[in-house]
């Protein structure tokens, strides 16, 4: 089992970077559904309910976002995904409400503050938004990160800041670059 969970750790670094390598909204939902598959899993395996909520409420919310963007869903499904997923970010906002004032401090509520900046990010429908509040997640994050001494989680922000800069400042003067160095076909 403790296999099992120090691998499912790992491919929860390799999907929350893949997520980011995308230049387009539809390949990074569906690279946000691994993420969340992996998290979710990951989540109950190693005890900690804050990444298993967090990832049901990111899974909901790319789910809405990937029904409206890419199906033809009836509106009746939409309008039921649209309130589950109120439900869940309703439930969100409690438990992340009632842990700060359990444990008030500064990265805590930085932390839980970088969470609602990546759900902000997953809400929007075109990539440059999404690489924006993903790099602003990562100073937010890291910073939080940093406070609470989580070193793994302070090298997932610098490298999903490297990321993050590089797709919001490199690649549109440079696009051919990418295309070198990344073997799969963007859309």
């Amino acid at each position: 089992m403790e296999m099992l969970v120090e691998v499912l750790g790992w491919t929860s670094v390799a999907f929350y970077i893949l997520l980011l390598l995308f230049n387009g909204m539809k390949n990074m939902r569906l690279a946000s559904f691994l993420s969340v598959a992996n998290d979710v899993v990951w989540g109950f395996l190693i005890g900690v309910l804050p990444k298993v909520l967090l990832n049901l409420v990111v899974g909901s919310v790319t789910f809405y976002r990937y029904l409206c963007d890419f199906t033809n869903a009836s509106k009746a499904v939409v309008n039921l995904v649209l309130v589950l997923m109120i439900m869940g970010l309703t439930y969100f906002v409690y438990f992340a409400v009632n842990d700060y004032l359990a444990h008030p401090s500064l990265g805590l509520l930085l932390t839980w503050f970088d969470f609602v900046i990546i759900l902000t990010a997953l809400s929007v429908k075109q990539i440059r938004l999404f690489q924006f509040f993903m790099l602003c997640s990562a100073f937010v994050g890291g910073y939080a990160y940093y406070l609470l001494g989580i070193e793994q989680m302070m090298v997932i922000k610098t490298i999903v800041a490297s990321i993050t800069s590089y797709k919001l400042f490199i690649h549109p003067k440079f696009p051919e670059l990418e295309e070198k160095i990344i073997f799969w076909k963007q859309s």
